[in-house]
């Protein structure tokens, strides 16, 4: 291998890592830092297969550690409590969106990777705010963290019939049935394995103890993200029931030890492929359904948290605050502008980073934001305040 090659590579990884480390100190996540440094490299470089398969690994390892945070009882539970929430942040997210888009004269399969895009919020960014903002109530806490894990789990659905829409693919009988056996195929996975973890703890424990035991896990991860690609579903739902399936452990910890290190490798070359993909020589887009799209966004993502909080359980008060901790997109819509390309991919890209930032600019002041609105509320709907008091 050329020796210029790997004093480049190591001066590239020293280099993100600085950036990171900046913008962290700014308090907004490292996913910026490394989209804009993706935009910058892709004046020069527009990224290759391999590139791209190595990020491919950092999102499929970050989807099982979210799904390592419930295990399958704790999911079942957590889905019972926020579904009406979750239903209705699909209708007004995704549907409504897509409504929106066909208003301003796009096409269907536009519409949908639209309503796609804005639908989902990014878990990465909001779990990682959610750590560093360690005052904000349990209540509302528990509330964002179900209703994300309510959109990681319809989300892959949207992406598995998305290329079907989006890019004009015929469905034929096969397609369904394929798709159909690969559910029925991780549910039954899910349910021996499940068993078997929950049965079998202490041989588990010991096969993580192995000096290999990285290379057998993270196989084993990319193994169940496989069977979702060859079933038509999507490679980060498998990896997101792996780790539900793992769940089980009594403690996930070494689990953890011997994947988030490689997470934190790939992930970031995740999302610098998708600033190399937002390609600023064709132009910036930035029209009316420009600055719609970024109101809506906030918008629709404040009534499932005031609407659907309140359904859940949470003060009026706290509803806001849940509302406006939704607004950022991230790692799922920019999975599905895979999908897409020419002007409409650049648009979707500058709306994700964009929409990134105002929702992290939000969520910091979702405190002070959420008590003024129940101040405006209470002025506009004064009968209402009075005849709902908080439980």
């Amino acid at each position: 291998m050329d020796s210029n090659l790997i004093v480049l590579l190591g001066l590239a990884l020293a280099v993100i890592s600085i950036l990171s480390l900046l913008i962290e100190r700014l308090f907004f996540p490292s996913i910026l830092a490394f989209i804009a440094i993706g935009v910058a490299i892709g004046f020069f470089w527009d990224g290759n297969e391999v590139f791209k398969i190595a990020g491919e690994i950092g999102i499929i390892l970050l989807f099982f550690l979210l799904g390592l945070k419930f295990p399958l009882s704790e999911l079942v539970k957590r889905m019972k409590q926020v579904w009406k929430a979750g239903v209705l942040d699909v209708l007004l997210a995704f549907g409504v969106t897509i409504g929106i888009a066909l208003l301003f004269g796009l096409d269907f399969s536009q519409a949908f990777l639209i309503g796609a895009v804005l639908y989902a919020t990014s878990s990465s960014i909001s779990a990682k705010l959610l750590e560093r903002h360690s005052e904000k109530h349990e209540d509302v806490k528990e509330f964002v963290l179900a209703l994300l894990i309510f959109e990681d789990i319809f989300a892959p659905l949207i992406l598995t019939v998305a290329p079907f829409i989006i890019q004009d693919e015929p469905i034929a009988f096969t397609d369904i049935g394929k798709v159909f056996a690969g559910f029925v195929i991780f549910g039954v996975l899910l349910f021996i394995g499940s068993r078997f973890v929950l049965n079998r703890q202490r041989f588990v424990k010991h096969l993580l103890r192995q000096d290999d035991a990285s290379i057998g896990l993270i196989g084993l991860i990319l193994f169940f993200a496989g069977i979702g690609m060859v079933f038509g579903l999507s490679e980060i739902l498998g990896a997101f029931i792996a780790g539900i399936m793992l769940a089980g452990i009594h403690d996930v910890r070494p689990l953890k030890r011997l994947t988030v290190p490689v997470r934190d490798l790939f992930l970031p070359i995740f999302f610098i492929s998708f600033g190399i993909s937002i390609n600023l020589e064709q132009g910036v887009i930035v029209n009316a359904l420009f600055f719609v799209l970024i109101v809506w966004g906030v918008l629709s993502k404040w009534i499932v948290g005031r609407v659907g909080g309140r359904m859940y359980g949470l003060t009026r008060v706290q509803a806001n605050e849940a509302g406006f901790s939704l607004a950022p997109r991230g790692e799922f819509s920019i999975l599905f502008t895979a999908l897409s390309n020419g002007a409409i991919n650049l648009f979707v890209g500058l709306y994700i980073f964009v929409s990134a930032i105002v929702g992290i600019v939000l969520f910091r002041f979702s405190e002070i934001l959420a008590n003024k609105m129940e101040e405006k509320l209470e002025k506009v709907l004064p009968d209402e305040t009075k005849n709902k008091e908080d439980q």
